[in-house]
């Protein structure tokens, strides 16, 4: 089983757009059994998903003192992917619960071993907070390999450094944690958009070849509540994030 985390610590960079069609399509395109972890207190992954938020899954999971593995685990309209739903109270987890050990910090990383011990899931993706909360951290602890959705603007540029430094530095402990890649999103066709590519793709950072371009689809999904293989699959988004996952299946970006 492997897990992967979308980070980044900007918002309205794709990052719940890019799990929601990450996982869809590891199931729909693949047959692969996928959890959907929804670890942001926005809980847009779950709403997306029809799941309502409460002070269960994730939240119950990070706070629970005993070996909890969650009922909340629920089943979504996407044949193959579930999701563990998040909830506002996620938002009142910093880090200082994590030093006063009120946040199980392992939580997220025992849930995957007890899913690795049943053989539940092939693939687990975790849509982060764009923030370094205490969720985050716990979900970081569990991961494999780290996705990174970028928006080629001066702001997201500027914030690579501080937020690779915050990634690596969690392979003090996790030392499997992978950067696999960053993926441009909403990609335009403008030249300031194409100089920010080069200087993106220069900084000596591993870049998906597959940028996912920018359409309106990814706004009518997120209205039908639909992923993108199922609500336009031939949009310029939806080919894209099928060759962005067969690139990651490959290996991850150079």
């Amino acid at each position: 089983m492997k897990v992967v985390s979308i980070v980044n610590l900007k918002g309205g960079v794709g990052k719940t757009v890019t799990a929601i069609n990450m996982a869809a399509i590891l199931a729909l395109d693949y047959k692969k059994r996928v959890l959907l972890i929804d670890a942001d207190s926005q809980c847009n992954s779950t709403d997306f998903l029809g799941a309502g938020a409460d002070d269960g899954g994730v939240y119950t999971l990070l706070t629970a003192m005993d070996d909890y593995y969650p009922n909340e685990i629920c089943t979504t309209n996407i044949e193959g992917v579930d999701i563990l739903t998040a909830s506002p109270e996620l938002m009142t987890l910093d880090l200082s619960k994590v030093e006063d050990k009120t946040v199980h910090v392992t939580a997220l990383r025992d849930l995957r071993d007890a899913l690795i011990e049943d053989d539940a899931y092939d693939y687990v993706i975790i849509d982060l907070p764009p923030a370094f909360t205490a969720s985050a951290t716990a979900a970081l602890l569990a991961t494999d390999d780290v996705v990174i959705p970028i928006k080629l603007d001066a702001f997201s540029l500027r914030g690579m450094a501080n937020l690779m430094q915050q990634v690596m530095s969690m392979r003090q402990i996790n030392p499997a944690l992978r950067v696999a890649g960053c993926l441009i999103t909403m990609r335009g066709k403008s030249e300031t958009t194409a100089d920010a590519e080069r200087q993106l793709r220069g900084m000596g950072l591993p870049v998906f070849a597959q940028a996912i371009r920018w359409s309106d689809m990814v706004d009518g999904m997120t209205f039908a509540r639909q992923p993108l293989p199922q609500f336009s699959p031939r949009s310029a988004a939806g080919v894209d994030y099928r060759r962005f996952v067969a690139e990651y299946l490959k290996g991850g970006a150079e």
